[in-house]
């Protein structure tokens, strides 16, 4: 892995219109519990459950993931805290379907912030609230999001596959180190 430059890198939260970035997991388990569910969404979620656990998307009344965003060679690589904040699973867009998922590995998917129509860093955004867009990997994907309710959305850098998605990011901390 490359030297974190800590003077960039930063923790924050996602939302999209107000609604908090979360694991679907936790989107899928509040949409099952609600007493309104109908037999047939139901299943939809449970199905969904199986299949799409690892996605990261948008939900009411979730508590949002932390994410770190890990500068390095004007690239950031943005890491999801656990349940005990450690920063050991990373965001990406690898795979056939190109959708955000929680990834594992040590091979991650590296993304550029946009910011007030250019390529930004945390030195670009002074303020704790700023609205981004995301561009993945050497191509400089635009991520778009598809999908909406009763289901949940989706997040992806594949062409043509959704709208252009504006982020709110919250930052939370700034010059964070590797061992946070």
């Amino acid at each position: 892995m490359q030297t974190m430059d800590v003077n960039q890198s930063f923790t924050a939260q996602l939302f999209v219109n107000n609604t908090p970035i979360a694991i679907s997991r936790k989107i899928l388990e509040k949409k099952l519990a609600a007493p309104e569910v109908s037999e047939y969404w139901a299943g939809v979620f449970r199905k969904q459950l199986i299949y799409s656990s690892n996605l990261l998307s948008y939900g009411e009344e979730v508590t949002p993931e932390t994410f770190l965003f890990a500068y390095h060679d004007d690239v950031y690589t943005i890491k999801i805290a656990d349940e005990n904040g450690q920063f050991t699973n990373t965001a990406s867009m690898e795979g056939e379907l190109r959708n955000l998922t929680v990834f594992d590995g040590d091979d991650p998917t590296y993304f550029r912030i946009i910011h007030q129509g250019g390529y930004a860093k945390l030195d670009d955004m002074p303020n704790e609230l700023n609205r981004i867009r995301l561009r993945s990997g050497p191509q400089h994907r635009e991520v778009l999001t598809y999908g909406d309710q009763p289901s949940f959305p989706v997040l992806t850098d594949l062409k043509n596959r959704g709208r252009t998605l504006f982020l709110e990011l919250k930052i939370l901390q700034r010059y964070v180190s590797p061992t946070r």
